[in-house]
């Protein structure tokens, strides 16, 4: 491995370049579910910033049981033989000081993401699915990329950091803040500020507009595919306090982690979130789950709600506004219900536009606004504060219009009628 000083200089600002950890595969078993090895890619500071860190991770959905794990493992979700060479993005990962003033000069750390369960998996011994290994191995990378990054780019001498991910990875924000928090603690002795930052992470275990606990029922059987809880791959204390009655599978969940978050979070978020209307509201389960067949991840916008959860904002009748306008109820009740909503140093940004990782989004991230104050305003006030109370930093969305003769139902002028995703979904295995 090179020396960390001429590892730096060789790089240039602006520009992330992957970082393949294959000693790391037989050293620590870091390795995505094809059992290639993990990953990330890193993007250099300028010379003001250089203690200043930025660690993201990837989404991207999950897999839900043998075979969609199975299937998973021979995409760029699941193996990394296909990763290009140098990554960007946008939005508060963007290295372009005019959309990204806060964190662009930033190092950055963006894990790819390749075990199927937001990092958590950690299992000793492989599936082996069409006589195929599929590995569990999600904590294992981040343990991986710690001590690489350490090595190889001074990840110890960091003095300010935000820990950060979207949609899979956002919910792996909430999962290992507190872990990576006192990873930072014992490895770290200049450190000053930690911080995390979900984007679109905040899922929630809700039943579908039909009644069905869809969404629930997958993430139980991953979590325990991959050996979430008794390998160490959530928060610590959420598991202890749900492990006696058998119900820590609820640590998978952010809105019952959040009670165990103390660490400064700020939540970006949707509270009518377009993949969670999809693939929470008004999904089904693939034949046979969870012995399914065929190679589906999941079945989203199902059912007569089908149209109406694809957009909100133009194809919903006053019945069926009405059912997504209780879903945005519903989010912002568990959401302000959990502890971590109420303590100092927390906050929130959720609004209403039908989006997903619109924070990786420029032009969203720029202009989206609750109360005249933009995501990018109200994550960098946040971000600047100390222990402020949580209410200082906490912005909450509108409802849709339930008029009969509506016809756009969007609130927020700031969202804008075509607003489009970052990502799609059911999500792409092969993007």
């Amino acid at each position: 491995m090179m020396l960390a000083s001429a590892a730096v200089a060789a790089l240039t600002v602006g520009v992330m370049h992957l970082e393949l950890m294959t000693e790391e595969v037989d050293s620590m078993g870091a390795m995505c579910l094809s059992g290639s090895p993990g990953g990330y890619y890193y993007g250099k500071a300028n010379s003001e910033n250089v203690n200043n860190w930025l660690i993201f991770f990837q989404g991207g959905g999950w897999c839900y049981d043998e075979v969609d794990c199975y299937y998973r493992s021979m995409t760029a979700l699941g193996n990394s033989s296909s990763w290009a060479p140098t990554f960007e993005d946008g939005g508060m990962i963007s290295q372009n000081c005019t959309v990204n003033p806060t964190f662009c000069n930033f190092n950055i750390a963006y894990l790819r993401y390749c075990d199927g369960n937001s990092f958590s998996g950690n299992a000793d011994k492989p599936l082996v699915v069409n006589n195929t290994n599929v590995y569990f191995r999600g904590k294992r990378i981040i343990d991986a990329a710690l001590s690489h990054l350490s090595a190889k780019y001074n990840l110890s001498s960091a003095v300010n950091v935000l820990l950060t991910g979207c949609s899979a990875g956002g919910l792996a924000t909430y999962l290992h803040t507190e872990y990576v928090h006192t990873w930072f603690r014992f490895n770290a002795p200049n450190l000053q500020v930690f911080k995390a930052a979900s984007i679109s992470g905040f899922f929630l275990d809700h039943l579908t507009v039909y009644g069905q606990p869809v969404y629930e029922t997958q993430i139980r059987y991953v979590h325990g595919l991959s050996n979430a809880s008794l390998g160490g791959g959530l928060n610590a204390d959420c598991v202890q306090h749900y492990l006696a009655t058998g119900d820590d599978w609820k640590c998978n969940f952010a809105q019952y982690t959040y009670d165990f978050i103390y660490t400064p979070f700020f939540v970006l978020n949707s509270g009518l979130d377009s993949w969670q209307t999809g693939c929470i509201y008004t999904a089904t389960l693939p034949d046979n789950f969870p012995n399914q067949t065929g190679n589906e991840n999941g079945v989203c916008g199902q059912g007569s709600y089908a149209q109406c959860s694809n957009d909100p904002n133009t194809n919903c009748n006053v019945t069926e506004i009405g059912a997504m306008n209780q879903f945005t109820k519903d989010f912002m009740g568990l959401l302000m219900g959990a502890r971590g909503s109420q303590l100092d140093g927390h906050g929130a940004f959720v609004h209403s536009c039908h989006t997903h990782c619109e924070a990786q989004v420029d032009d969203q991230f720029m202009t989206f606004a609750v109360n005249g104050v933009t995501m990018r305003t109200a994550l960098a006030q946040w971000w600047n504060s100390g222990s402020d109370p949580a209410s200082q930093h906490t912005y909450q969305p509108c409802l849709h219009s339930d008029a009969a003769n509506a016809t756009n139902r969007q609130c927020n002028p700031t969202c804008g009628v075509t607003a489009t995703d970052k990502f799609t979904a059911p999500w792409v295995y092969n993007n």
